[in-house]
């Protein structure tokens, strides 16, 4: 249990594991984000922590309009709205020196034989520009690449340029991506330009290569310091299983008994099923990465997952008990052809995968709908221990409590005695006192509903001397979480009224 018998140095560990007891005045955890992402390609400055100041323009004036971290922080901190109420910390990563640009660009022929507007959408982000009829191929493509320019979040640059093959040369504007590494080939381009005469094609982003590797990425973790953060944003595609497992080993790492900050990982995602559980599939041991989906979304990825994240924390920090359920405003939904059938989104909860419903109608939200882990071993069945965030978040504040009473000053170095022991010295610890504690913290953790059946943890808590070492106090406080309701089955019996 918890510690090593071998440890003799003054050290409080707290191991939380997994139990089956179907068989056999709490504080809540305030919750506080770690923010990972890129500058844009032109930053030179510095790589430390950076609290945010509340304030999305704050981190795109630092770190480049458009970039990552600006991104991640509009979704925090949006123009309309209310912005976190828990803290939030950017985590500049360095950029490995070879990695590449992602680009793509939009073409136009043909003539105007109207006036009209057109509407882009660049990684979700929205601009309209006007065609005049008559307008040359060069206006219109100026006029798409001003209103570009004039959105400061966009995620790209613009540039008007010659493109094609000998035999298809033609000018085009081309747009590419403000940060450097794979993840910029994630940037939709969508053009909505119905105006009788024209032709416009789309050239979607490729060429991006190179995201941080471990070196980057465990440089910018060291940084997080000892400050307990509940939950690491990552924002590079979900199918760099590399950077995933980077996000799992710091996660595990900081669930270790001595460390004692446990926490959790968010990733966006707008695939569909398929390519979603190839990945999560073959992480059935992953308790620390999930998925925030939002599938066929526009959205860029990293998008995603700060929003997940914004509305996941709320929720927590006010009540960790309720799983989350909110609608994503502020991003544009995939279509209601991608949204996905119920034998679908159970699935994908089978193999480690996030779903999301959609709102009806055109212009219809996506909606959090299974927000889990990748974790889902088969030797744990159909309900894994550590599958929901929302168990995940609730075993983080059992722990939180757990610690406010072990690690409170008066302990460290009190002299230990028996129960039975008559003594006048008021530093002096029975294990009767902190099976006090524990009978408290247990029915507080009941009325929060974080944990349910109190009896079941009074009877079965155990706390005393150690056989071997006077100097440590072994404890267990075994826990039965809350449930939260999912499945709702409902039966309706009906009859005919027949005449006598």
């Amino acid at each position: 249990m918890g510690l090593s018998a071998s440890a003799i140095s003054r050290v409080v560990g707290v191991e939380i594991s997994y139990k089956s007891f179907s068989k056999n005045g709490a504080q809540l955890l305030p919750q506080r984000l770690a923010v990972f992402a890129q500058a844009d390609s032109e930053y030179k400055g510095s790589l430390d922590k950076y609290e945010g100041e509340g304030s999305a323009a704050s981190v795109g004036e630092r770190y480049g309009y458009g970039s990552p971290l600006h991104l991640a922080a509009l979704q925090l901190y949006p123009e309309l709205g209310a912005g976190a109420s828990f803290p939030v910390d950017f985590f500049p990563v360095a950029i490995p020196s070879n990695a590449t640009v992602a680009s793509g660009n939009i073409s136009v022929s043909g003539a105007a034989k109207e006036t009209g507007t057109g509407t882009l959408y660049i990684g979700g982000k929205k601009c309209e520009f006007v065609v005049t009829e008559g307008d040359s191929l060069a206006t219109i493509l100026t006029s798409m690449k001003n209103a570009i320019d004039a959105v400061l979040e966009m995620p790209v640059t613009t540039e008007i340029k010659e493109v094609g093959g000998d035999d298809n040369k033609h000018d085009a504007l081309v747009l590419t991506a403000k940060w450097a590494g794979a993840s910029g080939n994630g940037i939709t381009i969508i053009l909505d330009c119905a105006i009788d005469g024209l032709t416009t094609n789309v050239t979607a982003f490729t060429g991006g290569n190179l995201d941080p590797t471990k070196e980057e990425l465990s440089a910018a973790f060291k940084k997080m310091g000892g400050v307990w953060y509940t939950c690491l944003l990552n924002t590079w595609d979900f199918t760099n299983t590399t950077i995933l497992d980077l996000f799992k080993a710091e996660g595990e790492r900081r669930w270790d008994v001595f460390v004692k900050q446990p926490c959790f990982s968010i990733v966006g995602c707008n695939a569909n099923y398929a390519s979603r559980v190839a990945v999560t599939d073959l992480r059935a041991d992953d308790y620390i990465n999930a998925l925030g989906v939002s599938v066929g979304s526009p959205e860029l990825p990293l998008s995603i997952a700060a929003r997940y994240a914004y509305f996941a924390l709320e929720t927590f920090d006010k009540n960790p008990a309720q799983d989350v359920k909110s609608t994503l405003t502020g991003l544009l939904a995939g279509s209601e052809e991608d949204e996905e059938v119920y034998s679908v989104r159970n699935n994908s909860q089978n193999k480690g995968s996030s779903t999301n419903v959609r709102l009806a109608g055109k212009n219809g939200c996506a909606v959090m709908n299974d927000f889990i882990t990748m974790y889902h071993p088969q030797n744990e069945g159909k309900y894994p221990s550590k599958k929901y965030v929302v168990d995940i978040v609730k075993l983080m504040n059992v722990c939180y409590n757990v610690r406010l009473i072990m690690e409170q000053d008066d302990l460290k170095g009190a002299p230990l005695v028996n129960d039975d022991d008559v003594v006048t010295n008021p530093k002096a610890v029975q294990p009767k006192v902190i099976v006090g504690y524990f009978y408290n913290l247990a029915d507080s953790l009941v009325k929060q509903a974080i944990i349910t059946d109190a009896k079941y943890t009074k009877k079965n808590l155990t706390v005393g001397i150690d056989s071997e070492n006077p100097k440590r106090l072994n404890t267990t406080f075994p826990v039965k979480l809350s449930g939260n309701i999912e499945v709702i089955s409902n039966d309706i019996y009906f009859a005919f009224n027949l005449g006598e």
